[in-house]
């Protein structure tokens, strides 16, 4: 199988970084209550993590695109959560 530079399979001992799985956490949680205070943890590692980067001249700008787009599928989450229904996206 061939593998593209681009989108790379990722070796099985490949580190996840450490906002990536509070991210992962806050969007996976159905239940409501819980789902709030996991997304405004996620969205603090995010926001510590886009910090770290921007003092780091060498750092990822995929990582930086992933960062956005996290952040913006929580604020998403969040608009959601504060309908009346109270439904998360997956409900």
């Amino acid at each position: 199988m061939l593998l593209s530079k681009r989108n790379p399979c990722p070796s099985p001992n490949a580190a996840v970084p450490d906002w990536y799985q509070t991210y992962f956490i806050a969007v996976v949680e159905h239940d409501r209550q819980r789902a709030l205070p996991q997304i405004e943890l996620a969205q603090k590692a995010i926001h510590d993590r886009v910090s770290q980067l921007q003092n780091d001249p060498a750092g990822s700008p995929r990582e930086l695109q992933d960062l956005n787009s996290a952040s913006v599928y929580l604020d998403i989450l969040l608009q959601h959560i504060g309908r009346e229904t109270g439904n998360l996206l997956w409900d």
